[in-house]
């Protein structure tokens, strides 16, 4: 989504922002999902709303995520954004920044490695990469992009770590690599892949 100024704002799914530009200030709140935002340098400040917290830029690019309960996740891959709060200083977070937004306002930045940057934002080229998630939590992920929906029968094969890149518009060939990786059957029931193994797909 191009913005007025030259910013860009690309959308993950199931994602929603509400935008407000005049001559003071670029304004975006993130209703609810995951954003990435890459800021062209402007006088005028760039401001991210979300849960009543502002992250302030001039030039940068960032990921603001939102999904239900867990805590908002911001992560900083170029340029400098400032997390402002009333009352406090101003939290600056650099390029390869990530800052999960607590209720407490306690929170620190952390620096984390440019390689979990570029796997966290691969959904931008549609890709979904995991490092040690549980397949439970794969099978999660996957739904917020498919309507076919992964069910896992055996709750020892459900806690298994995933390790890999996929395609996130494929929960069938993601479901396919994983029973030959776990010696799992698959079985396609409409908009279910099933996925089991022990006896257990009964």
């Amino acid at each position: 989504m191009p913005l007025k100024d030259g910013s860009t704002v690309l959308l993950n799914t199931a994602s929603r922002i509400r935008i407000k530009e005049d001559a003071e200030a670029r304004r975006v709140t993130l209703l609810e999902g995951e954003a990435y935002f890459s800021v062209a340098r402007d006088p005028r400040p760039f401001t991210v709303e979300v849960d009543g917290r502002r992250l302030r830029t001039t030039q940068a690019g960032f990921r603001v995520r939102k999904l239900g309960g867990s805590p908002v996740d911001v992560l900083v891959d170029r340029g400098r954004v400032d997390l402002a709060a009333p009352n406090q200083a101003d939290v600056a977070l650099g390029a390869n920044t990530r800052l999960l937004l607590s209720d407490d306002r306690s929170e620190q930045p952390q620096l984390i490695a440019p390689e979990i940057v570029s796997r966290e934002l691969s959904w931008r080229e549609g890709k979904l990469a995991f490092e040690g998630e549980t397949l439970s939590q794969a099978a999660e992920t996957f739904a917020r992009y498919s309507d076919i929906r992964i069910q896992i029968r055996d709750p020892e094969l459900a806690r298994e770590p995933v390790t890999g890149l996929f395609a996130a518009n494929d929960p069938v060939g993601f479901s396919r690599a994983i029973a030959r990786v776990f010696d799992a059957t698959l079985e396609q029931q409409g908009d279910e892949v099933v996925l089991a193994r022990n006896g257990a797909a009964h």
